[in-house]
């Protein structure tokens, strides 16, 4: 399974003058390196709970369509399912509608059950595009927290790691915060 970060049409979940404010910088002239601290931190709340913390949209690309035909979505909350796509033998594309497949949600978290035609034309693999992500304000608290203490922590190393390196250290205290979010593997 690969997924496909798609992008979304929204801004970040946390403002930069409130990491400024939080921080308690008042100089604007490392406003860029701070807006690169806080993309980095969203990615890394992103990464260590499969929560996306502003609405976007997602591919997932399978090679092969799963035997049983259940496909786990891996980033959650589900808002929609955009498309489905079977590819057959020649590598043709063929759009599947809603009821070729059925969608089931337990909690937060989301997979789709692909009918027998979905299967039957997708020898050459499937493309599931979805979109997920809390509402614009309504990430939960603790995740943003976490965020301000993860690119705090990037900005107090700024002069010992690389920007594209960051975050070079996740605080004890953001991984506290991130821990009732991490998904549970059985």
């Amino acid at each position: 399974m690969t997924l496909i970060d798609l992008g979304g049409d929204g801004g970040e979940p946390l403002d930069l003058a409130d990491l400024k404010s939080w921080c308690r910088i008042e100089r604007s002239d490392e406003d860029t390196l701070l807006t690169e601290l806080i993309r980095s931190a969203r990615e890394t709340v992103e990464a260590e709970t499969g929560l996306v913390l502003m609405p976007r949209s997602f591919r997932v690309s399978l090679d092969a369509a799963p035997f049983d035909g259940w496909c786990r979505l891996p980033r959650r909350p589900l808002r929609s399912v955009t498309s489905v796509i079977a590819y057959d033998a020649g590598g043709n594309a063929r759009l599947f509608g809603t009821a070729d497949y059925r969608l089931t949600r337990n909690g937060d978290a989301a997979a789709i059950r692909m009918g027998r035609s979905v299967l039957a034309a997708a020898s050459n693999g499937l493309e599931i595009e979805f979109e997920a992500g809390f509402a614009e304000g309504a990430a939960p608290a603790s995740l943003i927290l976490a965020m301000k203490r993860i690119a705090a922590t990037a900005y107090e190393l700024r002069s010992a790691v690389a920007p594209e390196q960051q975050p070079a250290v996740i605080p004890a205290a953001a991984r506290e915060l991130l821990a009732p979010f991490r998904p549970v593997r059985l």
